[in-house]
């Protein structure tokens, strides 16, 4: 689509910095004293308070900050006569389903657990029946006539410093002017 019919607030990905962006459009970047020299602004929270998206839209001063995010479209988008959106029959995502478009959401493991079973081996010590079970205070009583017992276990952690699906990165920009 050529860039003089992109609607304002469009949001583009590209491989192309923001002035290689400019360059190839032919137009100077925006700036502070130039607010509207260009079709496109870096989503990264910057100031787009002079510029026509901000007069179509002033409650919009800054750009969305979308460094390092993951864009999520939102799950009801129903135009005029058509069904609206409905948590029964679409992909739900629990609370996110009522979401707002650039309302930014934390990151979040989805709960879940790691099944773990071992046995406790080791001969009773102590004249009340009792084990150390961490060399320390907490005793375990391993006498038979007690029947089952509850074990809290850590399990060793795997992973990296982030929970992230495969990924590619880009650039994005805004259509502000």
């Amino acid at each position: 689509m050529p860039n003089s019919n992109q609607v304002l607030g469009t949001i583009i990905s590209l491989v192309l910095s923001y002035e290689q962006l400019c360059t190839l459009l032919g137009e100077v970047p925006n700036t502070a004293e130039h607010p509207k020299s260009a079709s496109y602004a870096p989503c990264d929270g910057r100031s787009i308070a002079h510029s026509a998206l901000h007069d179509a839209i002033p409650a919009l001063v800054l750009a969305p900050d979308l460094r390092g995010k993951f864009l999520r479209g939102l799950n009801h988008i129903a135009a005029t006569g058509e069904p609206g959106y409905n948590p029964e029959t679409s992909d739900a995502d629990g609370e996110a389903h009522h979401r707002k478009v650039l309302e930014y959401q934390d990151d979040q493991v989805r709960l879940h657990n790691h099944p773990a079973r071992g046995i406790i081996q080791g001969s009773v010590s102590g004249s009340n029946g009792t084990r150390d079970v961490d060399n320390g205070s907490q005793k375990m009583n391993s006498d038979p006539q007690y029947g089952a017992h509850n074990v809290s276990i850590i399990m060793d952690g795997y992973g990296g410093t982030e929970t992230r699906p495969k990924n590619v990165a880009v650039y994005f920009f805004i259509k502000v002017n």
